[in-house]
């Protein structure tokens, strides 16, 4: 096996890894308008927890009163400010793309370091005069 196989082996496994950890925590599809409107909003007493995991039953009395899930949403945004909203986390296209823009840095830079030390070194001069001395050596020895 070579000696760049097994880095680019770990790495390959990891960017495994991590996009199915991505694909089971992605969101799953609401089955319910509660459950729509619970996702999209934060919890108020909790710090940074969706409404969906939380136990209040606001949500629910609201639905069942004839209110819309937008107006739900902008109702608790004009309580508790733009922060309430679950969108506005940081999860977005770029938030999925960070980990793969990672694991091809990680990549890139296990080629370089492979480039870098699979090339031969050269000799110190020392060595290669040492050799030019020992051809000498043996020529001087040949003529006796």
């Amino acid at each position: 096996m070579r000696a760049w196989a097994a880095p680019l082996l770990v790495v390959l496994l990891a960017a495994a890894g991590g996009f199915a950890f991505s694909q089971v925590n992605q969101r799953p599809a609401a089955s319910s308008p509660q459950l729509v409107v619970e996702q999209r909003l934060l919890c108020p007493q909790c710090q940074e927890v969706r409404l969906d995991v939380c136990d209040r039953p606001d949500v629910a009395r609201r639905l069942a009163a004839g209110e819309s899930q937008d107006a739900i949403v902008a109702a608790y945004r004009q309580a508790y400010g733009p922060s309430i909203l679950a969108d506005n986390q940081p999860a977005g296209p770029l938030a999925s793309l960070l980990p793969w823009l990672l694991v091809g840095i990680a990549f890139a830079v296990l080629v370089v370091l492979g480039w870098r030390f699979s090339a031969k070194p050269e000799l110190p001069p020392a060595i290669a005069a040492d050799r030019g001395l020992e051809a000498e050596l043996a020529a001087w020895r040949s003529e006796r």
